[in-house]
């Protein structure tokens, strides 16, 4: 359980979102290869993973 300011929280959140951002960005390039596409979300505490049709991977609020 987190146990530090509400500042430190929100810059927590702020990087946790960033690294979910990214490894959507690498779930788009694995995608690319062309080895077939993933499927399913992952959830994280930056937010869940998603593949959406059309728009590869993103990341949306819970």
């Amino acid at each position: 359980m987190f146990t530090g300011t509400a500042e430190e929280l929100r810059a927590r959140q702020a990087q946790a979102r960033e690294l979910a951002e990214q490894a959507a960005a690498l779930l788009d390039q694995i995608d690319a290869l062309g080895l077939g596409a993933g499927g399913g979300q992952l959830h994280t505490p930056g937010g869940v993973i998603r593949i959406r049709p059309g728009q590869g991977w993103t990341v949306a609020d819970r």
